[in-house]
């Protein structure tokens, strides 16, 4: 069976390339310092000096993210919805409470309230 792959923090890598961009240790001090091979941190140089370094999610993380971003479709299209509800419901009420009958002489006060 094959060896299981170590994990590097970002902080690690960042310390190790910051100490070795600073002059503070040669690369292969800092191999033999932290028990990591020359070429592993060569690489992590290129990507740094590429922009690629930073960051580098793991699949849980990426899981996490897109049903983060799933729940907060599903929670706009959620307030999207409670606002024409409400919208429809005032509009119902104002229909119900708009007296549509004949104005006659016992109601006409009502109605002269209303009109200024």
């Amino acid at each position: 069976m094959g060896q299981n792959r170590r994990k590097f923090s970002p902080e690690l890598r960042n310390r190790i390339l910051q100490q070795i961009e600073s002059g503070q240790i040669g690369t292969s001090q800092a191999a033999r310092q932290y028990q990591v091979s020359r070429s592993l941190i060569e690489y992590w140089r290129k990507r740094h000096r590429e922009g690629q370094l930073e960051d580098q999610s793991t699949p849980r993380e990426r899981q996490l993210e897109r049903e983060n971003r799933e729940l907060k479709a599903k929670v706009g299209e959620l307030v999207m919805q409670m606002e024409h509800l409400k919208k429809l419901q005032h509009s119902v009420r104002s229909t119900k409470n708009a007296d549509t009958s004949v104005i006659t002489a016992s109601n006409l006060d009502q109605f002269r309230k209303g009109a200024k």
